[in-house]
């Protein structure tokens, strides 16, 4: 895997979208131009290639395939085969560019990774499209940039959660989802919010206002940006080809990079960018994609990738392929026919993310309250045993603030709560109690545990642990390994679903 998330420059992608026109020739004029125009900056910048793949015969609803729908006529008349992608990936990485490419479904992301980009690409309406970024967290090995038009923070941070739970490298761009966008949308100072939230990972900034703005990229620079995406084409000489409204001309990108080079610092005002976020997701929804039943679903059965497939055009009250969350249980309550769309009408969802959030928040307050500080961007591990609506019975939250050949972890007790009892192979592990009361059970010997007792359990002994009045206490332990937990109950093991993560700050 090549490491360009981690290099010293900046990088600026340039994005080939649609303005290749279905025309190969025309695509490898595109390369062979903006690789002249960008030799000048190779030294300042790395550059990036980017096209977008996607998987026509299942993207697009068979229904709509003859629509008049913008989407879909751009789409149907710009395609180029799978062999002429390729000869554009190959001949853009002999030019110098890294390569780089946004599937827009599941097929399109073996593509992806089967033809080898340097670099996968999550576009603004794919951000919450849990099925997509399933299928991509599969891969490990390619690195990944991320849009946020249109998302709030805690979606975003929803998304952060994901990626670094599947461990996979990443960076967010931000952008607004409007074409072209108006200056007073840009709001770059929500650059500086995504920084203090998400100290980790590169910011970037997707850009999308008219082809004559030249100054706010350097802007976004001087807020934290390190990645840049802009939307290129050629010169329309003979009339052949629509030219959009955001996309530059070499000209007019040599200029653009000329003010990236310059940069002065611009800021906006971040609470103002809601209004602009509901124009975002109205523009947003046109790609989104509705889900349809594949077969005919009975009443009370379960909506599941199994037995639907997602595709565009949604309806205005369609669910939507991000609805299919493992937070969510989604069951039919009118019979569906096949190729039918879902409608929030017909089903009855139980969202389980409001519960994990309000465990998240009780656990963040009273680790404040008790002067217990964890640093940003740990994840809170939610043990369910049994499900979330026995949570308060029987589970365990904790927070691993070091995991190598040492563990440190904080765990964190609900009053009446309790650890079921279970052991460790590889792992020894030290409690430190720091507020409340616990009682520990390890081969049938019970220890009452009060603030600032000690208790260490070696390995392949059977131990639980509640509390009474609640506790939080330090696990101090060897390497702690996912599969390195044993339960007594059977049932708890083979609940593959019993754990949920979550950012806790």
């Amino acid at each position: 895997m090549n490491n360009y998330l981690t290099s010293n420059k900046e990088l600026v992608v340039l994005e080939v979208a649609n303005n290749h026109q279905g025309d190969f020739d025309h695509a490898l004029k595109i390369i062979d131009t903006y690789s002249e125009i960008t030799t000048g900056y190779r030294e300042i910048f790395d550059f990036a290639i980017k096209f977008q793949y996607r998987n026509l015969s299942t993207f697009i609803h068979p229904d709509f395939i003859d629509s008049d729908l913008k989407f879909v006529k751009r789409f149907l008349s710009t395609q180029l085969t799978e062999s002429e992608f390729i000869n554009l990936k190959e001949h853009s990485e002999k030019k110098g560019f890294i390569s780089m490419c946004t599937p827009f479904d599941e097929d399109s992301v073996e593509k992806v990774v089967q033809h080898g980009y340097g670099i996968l690409k999550i576009a603004s309406a794919s951000l919450d499209d849990w099925p997509l970024l399933e299928a991509i967290s599969k891969h490990k090995n390619i690195e990944v940039i991320a849009s946020v038009g249109g998302s709030s923070l805690e979606k975003i941070k929803r998304f952060y959660s994901f990626m670094k739970n599947h461990q996979i490298p990443f960076g967010l761009n931000y952008c607004v989802s409007l074409y072209p966008s108006m200056q007073e949308q840009l709001n770059l100072s929500f650059i500086h919010e995504l920084k203090n939230h998400f100290k980790d990972i590169k910011i970037g900034f997707s850009t999308h206002e008219g082809p004559n703005s030249f100054e706010t990229a350097g802007y976004a620079l001087h807020a934290g940006a390190s990645i840049f995406e802009k939307h290129i084409a050629l010169e329309n000489t003979e009339k052949k080809y629509y030219q959009n409204d955001y996309s530059v001309y070499p000209s007019q990108l040599n200029s653009w990079l000329e003010k990236l080079r310059e940069a002065k610092i611009i800021y906006g005002n971040p609470e103002s960018r809601d209004k602009i976020v509901l124009l975002e997701l109205e523009a947003l929804r046109g790609l989104k994609r509705g889900v349809f039943a594949s077969t005919k679903i009975d009443v009370n059965s379960e909506v599941k990738s199994s037995n639907t497939f997602f595709a565009i055009p949604a309806e205005e009250n369609q669910l939507l392929s991000n609805d299919l969350s493992k937070f969510n249980q989604i069951n039919i309550k009118n019979k569906t026919p096949r190729n039918a769309a879902i409608n929030y009408d017909d089903v009855i969802i139980v969202n389980e993310r409001n519960f994990i959030e309000k465990i998240r928040d009780e656990v963040k307050l009273d680790l404040e309250n008790n002067n217990i500080t964890t640093p940003k961007g740990v994840d809170l591990e939610i043990s369910h045993h049994y499900g979330v609506d026995s949570f308060y019975k029987f589970g365990t939250c904790m927070c691993t603030l070091v995991n190598k050949d040492y563990c440190k972890k904080i765990l964190y007790q609900f009053p009446g709560q309790t650890n079921p009892e279970h052991f460790h192979k590889i792992k020894e592990e030290t409690f430190i109690l720091l507020e409340g009361d616990l009682s520990v059970t390890v081969d049938g010997k019970l220890t009452e545990m009060t603030k600032g007792d000690i208790l260490t359990i070696e390995k392949n002994r059977k131990h639980s642990f509640i509390s009474h009045k609640g506790a939080i206490f330090e696990e101090i332990s060897t390497e702690h390994r996912s599969d390195d937990s044993f339960y007594t109950d059977e049932k708890i093991t083979s609940n593959k679903n019993r754990k949920s993560k979550i950012l806790l700050n």
